[in-house]
């Protein structure tokens, strides 16, 4: 049950607090500081409320079998979730590994997403950090061996052993890379109606992708907004610092507030109008494409997941997941590939070219 102090939640919000609630044995239960506010906080109550279970010596249930196991562990890198010890096993093996589908078979399913976006009359597309694995920035989850050029994620090695320097600073750094491109060209074709990120690069907007269109769920770190007209301010130079507070002010005429960078921190509060501006167009959406994403970081999570929830069992619309690592999110998905985001999204291009459903226009090829 939800509780009673608080505004309500959006009617978009409380759905996908709703499929949170039932999805996981473990969210708003007794020890969870995000109790009942999922749909607009970054969620550890799964970690939180075991963790209370278990040091008042109660066994809390398996996210994955429901069964109760005293050796079951929680995970802290990913899901946040209560294992028992034979779910942990599968999970943790399969939680790296890289798959690739073979060149025919992704070829037949790059077919079928083509088909797919010819049919649709809604696309939006979620993306993570493998959309910019081919910009040159490293992800956060891939293992040892991976195929990725950016070589493992950061989370996945030893502090000895990762780069010197912020992962901000590659961000800073980077350019666009082919899968911005392609997203790019989708929207201008008028087939991509909006991009929803994870991502805090800025590189979708460096590719030309306008700011309209696009829901940047956890800050841009190009982006200062006023604390008081929340007007937004795009730099060419990385404005998060170790305070909210910039340092600078806004140039709205008589206005004059002090702004703030737009990054979000683990813990910290999305911004409730970008949040709302992203479930209302999953509430529009009939196809999502969900990129380089691992999809288990709450509450962004739960918008794919709810797209596939809406249009479950249509084999045409829901959710297609494109990324070289399992999903939580694999069973609901229409079409799942296993591959390089970079290299399906130009196939998927040049079919749709193919059936005269994108134009051939230099003008969208040199995007």
């Amino acid at each position: 049950r939800l509780p009673s102090s608080g505004p309500a939640a959006p009617h978009h919000q409380a759905r996908g607090m709703a499929r949170v609630a039932s999805s996981c044995p473990q969210c708003c239960g007794e020890g969870c500081r995000y109790h009942g506010r999922h749909g607009s906080r970054s969620c550890r109550g799964c970690e939180d409320a075991a963790r209370l279970q278990i040091s008042l010596g109660r066994i809390p249930r398996c996210a994955g079998c429901g069964r109760r196991d005293a050796k079951g562990r929680v995970d802290e890198v990913q899901s946040r979730n209560f294992y028992c010890t034979a779910c942990w096993a599968r999970y943790d093996g399969d939680r790296l590994v890289e798959h690739f589908d073979e060149p025919d078979v992704l070829e037949q399913k790059c077919a079928a997403l083509a088909k797919m976006i010819s049919s649709a009359r809604h696309i939006i597309a979620f993306t993570g950090a493998g959309v910019s694995t081919g910009a040159g920035i490293a992800d956060f989850r891939s293992g040892l061996n991976t195929k990725l050029p950016t070589g493992p994620g950061m989370w996945e090695l030893p502090k000895a052993d990762r780069q010197a320097g912020n992962i901000l600073e590659q961000c800073a750094q980077a350019k666009p890379g082919r899968a911005h491109k392609s997203l790019v060209r989708l929207w201008k074709a008028g087939l991509l109606k909006h991009i929803i990120t994870q991502n805090v690069d800025g590189l979708h907007r460096k590719s030309g992708f306008p700011a309209h269109a696009l829901s940047e769920l956890h800050g841009n770190i190009f982006v200062e907004r006023c604390t008081k007209c929340d007007s937004e301010f795009e730099r060419d130079f990385n404005v998060i610092c170790s305070g909210v507070l910039t340092g600078r002010h806004c140039d709205q005429a008589r206005c004059g507030g002090a702004l703030r960078h737009s990054g979000v921190g683990f813990g910290q509060d999305l911004s409730e109008k970008i949040t709302d501006k992203a479930w209302k167009e999953c509430e529009r959406a009939d196809l999502c494409l969900a990129l380089g994403s691992s999809i288990t970081v709450t509450p962004a999570s739960d918008m794919p997941a709810y797209v596939a929830e809406r249009h479950r069992g249509k084999p045409d619309k829901g959710l297609v997941i494109a990324n070289l690592q399992s999903t939580p999110c694999d069973g609901q998905a229409a079409l799942r590939l296993n591959g390089m985001v970079d290299d399906i999204l130009e196939r998927v291009e040049a079919i749709l070219r193919e059936k005269g459903v994108l134009s051939a226009d230099e003008d969208l090829l040199s995007t």
